[in-house]
């Protein structure tokens, strides 16, 4: 019989083969260490808006015959003006794991997570695949036992709320073309090093680049890899292979390997262009869960 229980240190292998078996699912070949999924249940500094807003947080494991076969981290947040509306006196599953076999006993799990969530009298409960790495959030395609469990219990992705991962090798991006560098401006952006074609008020393309998916050297599996974000291609073709071109000289000259980005069902043009250049899906994600109903 599946047994619920608080997680323990000793808990800390298993639960990590879990996780990283999810990861892995989505990009190949990354991981996370024990040590950064054990801070990540402690704190979570990659969401420093909404992480001190965290009033409680509690971790469940599911055991069968000994093994642990599932875990669940639960947040509850606070139910004050600092916190945004949405998410004041709710509670969300922040992340949750179980091997596809054992759904009996993660359906077990996810009912505990919910009579934790009535004892904390969080009056909306939301559900993520927040695992810790930059291409792990919502619930991708690939974790579909984990989307019927929130389906079987209630829970609905928010409307239009569909993403797609994409990614690619460094090789596949065009190769820099000096005569057109000089138009091209790099800067300080809000998340990384951002590349602008044109001027404040004829920006023609911009882009960010992330370069550090290893989070300061706590992933090192994703050494290698940048993420794009914020992507706007230039609309003349010229351009923007010679706008592409600088961005993935200067990747190159940091040594990236592998480049990802995260586009929504509207970025049809940017979606295009890479899968033109060879880039594949790695997943199709919905995010923003809630339990609107219950069985």
């Amino acid at each position: 019989m599946p047994h619920i229980r608080p997680f323990r240190r000793s808990d800390r292998r298993q639960v990590t083969d879990v996780v990283n078996a999810h990861i892995s699912a989505v990009v190949p070949g990354w991981a996370v260490s024990t040590d950064t999924l054990i801070s990540q249940l402690e704190a979570d500094p990659g969401q420093y808006v909404a992480d001190p807003w965290v009033r409680t947080r509690e971790t469940l494991v599911v055991v069968v015959d000994s093994r642990v076969v599932g875990a669940a981290h639960l947040r509850c947040y606070r139910n004050s003006p600092e916190v945004e509306p949405d998410h004041r006196g709710s509670g969300e599953v922040a992340w949750m794991v179980c091997w596809p076999n054992q759904a009996d006993a993660a359906a077990e799990l996810l009912g505990a997570a919910l009579r934790v969530f009535e004892s904390w009298g969080a009056r909306r409960i939301f559900a993520d695949g927040d695992l810790p790495t930059p291409a792990t959030f919502g619930i991708p395609d690939c974790w579909p036992h984990l989307e019927e469990l929130l389906l079987g219990a209630g829970f609905r992705s928010a409307e239009g709320a569909v993403e797609l991962l994409l990614a690619g090798g460094i090789e596949t991006l065009p190769i820099a073309d000096d005569s057109a560098s000089e138009q091209i401006r790099r800067s300080v952006g809000e998340r990384g090093v951002r590349f602008t074609l044109g001027d404040s008020g004829t920006e023609q393309g911009r882009v960010e680049t992330i370069d550090d998916c290893t989070r300061g050297g706590t992933l090192l599996r994703l050494a290698g890899w940048a993420e794009l974000a914020d992507l706007k291609l230039p609309p003349d073709p010229g351009a923007r292979g010679a706008f592409m071109g600088t961005v993935a000289d200067w990747l190159r000259t940091g040594g990236v390997a592998n480049l990802f980005i995260a586009l929504g069902r509207g970025d049809v043009e940017e979606m295009e262009y890479l899968e033109g250049l060879g880039w594949r899906r790695l997943a199709t994600v919905r995010r923003g869960w809630e339990r609107t109903t219950r069985p």
